[in-house]
């Protein structure tokens, strides 16, 4: 099993470097180099922070990484077409403004998908509210 491996596929296929995968995780880029290398494990905490920068699961990476090295390049990319395909027939059930938002939504960072969250429950609890 190389995770790193998977990492570096995964990474490339999304056409990022390993300074921005270290930049949007929050780790050396010396790590990710290490990792991909097969010279390092990640441990639990670091690959959630990869995973969630490569806008994947861990699960996914673990599955990949299970493959035979030859197939990996081939199970990311279909993994990457079937979360396409859930995306668009949830598209297809939500009203125009909920579309609107959520293709927003996809298009921020990690980071700034867990303030807005924040935010969202903060104006959602607000509105709740009796007013005094």
């Amino acid at each position: 099993m190389n995770i790193g491996h998977v990492i570096k596929t995964l990474r490339t296929q999304r056409g990022l470097t390993q300074e921005q995968i270290a930049l949007e995780a929050d780790i050396a880029t010396s790590n990710i180099s290490r990792i991909e290398k097969g010279q390092r494990q990640p441990s639990q905490k670091v690959l959630q922070k990869i995973a969630q920068a490569l806008d994947t699961k861990p699960s996914v990476l673990y599955t990949a990484s299970e493959q035979p090295i030859s197939q990996i390049s081939v199970f990311l990319q279909q993994e990457g077409m079937l979360k396409k395909a859930k995306i668009e027939v949830d598209s297809l059930l939500l009203k125009q403004d909920s579309q609107t938002m959520l293709a927003l939504f996809n298009e921020l960072t990690p980071s700034n998908k867990s303030l807005l969250l924040e935010q969202l429950k903060t104006l959602h609890s607000w509105q709740n509210k009796p007013s005094s």
